[in-house]
């Protein structure tokens, strides 16, 4: 399946992704917080798809998300967004830098399914559920 980088400060919930994910074939990695997880992204092999939390310590997931989408190797890496924020708030990364939003909390079966949809499809998709819009 994919390599998966899930960037997520809570650990708790950086333990069920990286579970449900792995159950289903994925290769699951997890950062506790931007830095961390912008470290690993510098690092080969890329992941095919990474989950971003906005609302970290330190370095932001809106940062994150937007020095991805300015770094050659990295801005065509699918990207969904973890948050409990509603869109078009100032934490969220411009529309066009990420791929999916799932809203917290959420329904594993929305978040496996995503990631197996943008895991196949690759960045150009952009798949927006009834529980995420943006």
């Amino acid at each position: 399946m994919a390599r998966v980088l899930v960037i997520e400060d809570e650990p708790g919930i950086a333990m069920v992704l990286r579970i449900a994910l792995g159950d289903e074939g994925h290769e699951v990695t997890t950062a506790s917080d931007g830095m961390a997880g912008l470290k690993m992204l510098s690092r080969a092999p890329h992941p095919e798809v990474v989950f971003v939390d906005l609302n970290m310590p330190g370095l932001s997931g809106r940062t994150v998300v937007e020095i991805m989408h300015g770094t050659p190797v990295l801005k065509d890496i699918p990207v969904i967004i973890l948050s409990g924020y509603i869109p078009d708030t100032p934490c969220f990364p411009p529309k066009g830098t990420y791929n999916a939003l799932i809203a917290k909390p959420f329904d594993l079966s929305d978040v496996i399914e995503i990631t197996n949809y943008l895991a196949a499809k690759g960045r150009h998709s952009n798949l927006f559920n009834s529980a995420a819009a943006g």
